[in-house]
């Protein structure tokens, strides 16, 4: 025969669910406290105007030749990559490194960054795969570097630090993700 869930008859109260099981709090986390070089102020800009330069002088000549534009709302588009292009270059790498903060404990490499939403990303060391210090060209200019943080899920960065430093991390992160019986 069909099996059939009894329903509750008309007016019968519901048996309450059973309350969840109480969790242990967990102690916060104190926030990471180190920040990344004062030279990454100067590297966001430089990165910034790569694309905000073009922007400006490349749109209005742009604007002007695409036809049914309405002058209005050709001065419109023109002011805002204007204003987008400053905020670009003059805004967001100074909050960007303002928010930038990273630690690296016995356990985890913990960071909390973001320009509008703050990111707080931790790394367990015991899933730390292996650990690289990478430059680009502008920063091999600044003498800075990052720490790649590479885990089976993907890579995290440290970005922007002394090149010293960043030399530094990398080989406590890669002394801290030795497993056990290595050491």
């Amino acid at each position: 025969g069909e099996v059939r869930a009894e329903e509750p008859a008309e007016g019968a109260a519901h048996a309450a669910a059973p309350a969840p099981a109480a969790i242990d709090p967990v102690p916060a986390r104190s926030a990471p406290s180190r920040r990344l070089s004062g030279q990454a102020r100067a590297v966001w800009t430089a990165g910034a105007l790569a694309w905000a330069l073009p922007l400006v002088l490349a749109g209005p000549p742009v604007l002007a030749e695409i036809g049914g534009i309405p002058d209005g709302a050709r001065r419109l588009l023109v002011a805002a990559a204007v204003l987008a292009a400053v905020v670009g270059v003059l805004v967001v790498p100074q909050v960007r490194w303002r928010r930038w903060r990273w630690e690296v404990r016995d356990e985890e490499v913990d960071l909390r960054h973001g320009t509008i939403t703050e990111i707080r990303t931790i790394v367990p060391m015991a899933r730390v795969q292996h650990v690289d210090v990478r430059r680009s060209v502008l920063q091999r200019g600044t003498d800075t570097a990052d720490v790649v943080v590479h885990t089976a899920a993907g890579t995290t960065t440290i970005p922007m630090l002394p090149e010293a430093a960043a030399m530094e991390v990398r080989d406590r992160i890669a002394d801290l993700a030795r497993a056990p019986d290595e050491l």
